[in-house]
């Protein structure tokens, strides 16, 4: 039996595209789940390798059940490739998750069709109670979390949401997610050298928040902005929205007093548009495990809104600055140790914010 990656035949989990009868998976941790009893499921997959270079190709996970880790990892190095997802000697019913950890920034990840040895698929595995929306930048993405401090490039492979506090709390908290993040961005500024003054506002987390997939819609299908899908925020509604932002800003506003009110300004405005589409979500702010600059100023973001908005709760949760000693990724970004520890803290700040057990 052959199908598409539609709602009616999968779970889709994350902000995706589905256009033309295939669905495009964007975000980190972006995935798509189906189920059947049988020996053997396949997928057909469409990238873009050709305007990316090695380091910079689309990889996706594939989960089986319930798995803790992967049973596959996969390099998707041509433009239409079909894979071999699983397979056994004996029939089983299992849950296949096809889960992108490359960000949208780079090669794209598109399911063309999906091929199982069986004549009906099972009900697609069922949502969770929980749902938790996590809007940030690299650290969110699990950014070079397998790579090293010494190397010289960043490579898609070293990427891995699932080692990222992000989707380590998400997990701990049996929840289903949505990421908006992308490495670089911030909400006033993009990362900029000390060589550069002025902000780099080109491509910013409060705009990309709007889309369902924008790099998706700029970089493959190559649509002008005022075509580019809106997200439908109905889709998925959160309980809980944890904000990570401001470790790029920081390259700009340098400790800069009207820069870091710009900072607090631009942030209580994209904590408003979040608000305005979830009003039931509760909110978390964070910073610290790369710079902490801005920690003071996004703490001051998240009470100015709570005042704001006494029918909502919103707090700030400091982060430890990353220690050496626990390792170091590429680019300086944080490791597995320093991950795993934000997030025992994220999950015990949440459980006591959201009354989960």
């Amino acid at each position: 039996m052959k199908f598409h990656a539609t709602e009616e035949c999968t779970k889709i989990q994350g902000r995706t595209i589905y256009r033309d009868t295939v669905r495009y998976l964007g975000y980190s941790a972006s995935s798509v789940s189906f189920a059947f009893t049988g020996k053997k499921a396949q997928a057909t997959f469409l990238s873009d390798p050709e305007h990316f270079s090695s380091e910079e190709h689309a990889f996706v996970a594939i989960y089986i059940n319930d798995e803790k880790n992967p049973a596959k990892r996969i390099e998707l190095n041509k433009s239409e490739e079909t894979i071999l997802l699983y397979e056994s000697d004996e029939e089983k019913t299992v849950t296949i998750t096809i889960m992108k950890y490359s960000e949208p920034e780079y090669a794209i990840c598109g399911i063309a069709s999906i091929t199982i040895d069986s004549d009906a698929l099972l009900p697609p595995p069922t949502a969770k109670a929980r749902k938790i929306q996590i809007v940030g930048d690299s650290i969110t993405c699990g950014y070079g979390v397998e790579g090293s401090v010494e190397d010289e490039l960043h490579r898609t492979c070293t990427e891995n949401p699932t080692k990222s506090y992000s989707m380590l709390s998400v997990q701990a908290l049996d929840a289903d997610a949505e990421i908006v993040a992308w490495n670089g961005k911030g909400v006033i500024s993009a990362y900029i050298g000390d060589d550069r003054d002025t902000p780099d506002d080109s491509w910013l987390v409060p705009m990309l928040y709007d889309y369902a997939d924008a790099g998706c819609e700029k970089q493959y299908f190559r649509k002008p902005k005022e075509q580019w899908e809106p997200w439908d925020h109905s889709l998925f509604e959160p309980d809980l929205v944890m904000v990570h932002l401001g470790t790029n800003d920081a390259s700009y506003t340098r400790e800069i007093p009207e820069r870091n009110e710009q900072f607090c300004t631009a942030y209580i405005a994209l904590l408003e548009k979040i608000y305005q589409h979830h009003p039931q979500a509760k909110f978390l702010c964070m910073l610290g495990l790369m710079d902490p600059r801005l920690c003071a100023t996004a703490e001051e973001a998240a009470r100015r809104f709570q005042m704001a908005h006494p029918e909502t709760l919103c707090e700030y949760l400091p982060l430890p600055a990353q220690l050496d000693e626990d390792g170091l990724g590429t680019f300086w970004h944080p490791s597995p140790v320093t991950h795993e520890k934000a997030a025992r803290l994220v999950v015990a700040k949440a459980r006591e914010m959201m009354g989960w057990q």
